[in-house]
């Protein structure tokens, strides 16, 4: 069962068809889970002009209560029954942003890809999945981004947890499932060894054990090859191109956190990868395994 019971959803404060509260509303009744929106509101005061504490509460407190105007006018006809609605001043709003998400204890998190500027401080510390929108629409096609070569326990259980929300989340949305995944290029290894020869050899049988492993993971947990799709290259160039070639509206992505932000399989990173798609991402860390039922 997926282990989303509050759905944490950032909008922007007057403006309506968002494509975040859109998919918030689609993604809380395939999945039953309640809605808490969040919506940072910047006080109405020039830049650069520091006012006294009393006046800077007043501008506050104006801003929050225009948003719960706008909401209550707006939103609220729309929202799901039990949605909690919080609009929050600050002039940090990815900082808030994580706060918020501890306080309510979020399980998910939904945010518009083009909300921050800067979306990487977010992912390095936010203490849940995150799905990135830049779709209206709930998924059609949802896609897993695995690793062939995860040797390590991490990597392992990364594969896992994104395969596992995938065959959670395509029944609720009733979607076509895709296993994608970024094979060596064999072009590559020819200036390694000095011989075309030999290394077209090496390349095919590179290529091939590649294959084979991520077929045996999916049969793992059940899915035919036939869902499988590799295209050689790095992930951040051949990923974006599957996803394209599949018309994939959701890809799962893992990410394993080290020191700030590091790896994604095959010594590729999930900030090379994410401003390279044009679908819905969601992300994912090893520790947000699904227990089972």
């Amino acid at each position: 069962m997926l282990p989303f019971k509050t759905i944490m959803v950032v909008l922007a404060a007057e403006r309506a068809d968002q494509p975040a509260w859109l998919q918030a509303q689609a993604w809380a009744k395939a999945t039953g889970a309640v809605l808490q929106v969040l919506v940072p509101v910047a006080p109405d005061v020039k830049p650069g002009l520091e006012l006294a504490p009393g006046l800077q509460s007043m501008a506050e407190h104006n801003a929050e209560i225009a948003a719960q105007h706008w909401w209550r006018d707006e939103m609220q006809a729309e929202a799901p029954e039990g949605t909690e609605f919080s609009p929050v001043a600050t002039t940090h709003p990815g900082e808030l942003i994580l706060h918020e998400a501890r306080r309510f204890e979020a399980d998910l998190l939904l945010i518009a890809s083009d909300y921050l500027e800067d979306w990487r401080p977010l992912l390095r510390h936010l203490p849940c999945p995150m799905l990135l929108v830049r779709r209206a629409a709930a998924p059609r096609i949802l896609a897993a981004a695995l690793g062939a070569g995860a040797e390590d326990a991490a990597h392992r259980l990364l594969n896992q947890v994104v395969i596992e929300h995938l065959q959670a989340l395509a029944p609720c949305f009733d979607a076509q499932i895709r296993v994608l995944s970024a094979l060596p290029n064999p072009a590559e290894l020819v200036p390694l060894m000095g011989d075309a020869y030999a290394a077209s050899y090496v390349a095919a049988d590179l290529e091939s054990t590649y294959r084979e492993s991520i077929e045996k993971q999916a049969a793992g947990f059940g899915l035919a090859a036939a869902v499988v799709k590799v295209l050689p290259g790095r992930p951040d160039v051949a990923l974006p191109e599957l996803v394209r070639q599949e018309s994939v509206d959701c890809l799962l992505l893992g990410t394993v956190a080290r020191s700030g932000f590091a790896a994604f399989w095959l010594g590729n990173t999930a900030e090379d990868i994410l401003p390279r798609v044009d679908c819905d991402v969601l992300v994912l860390r090893p520790q947000d395994y699904i227990e089972p039922d």
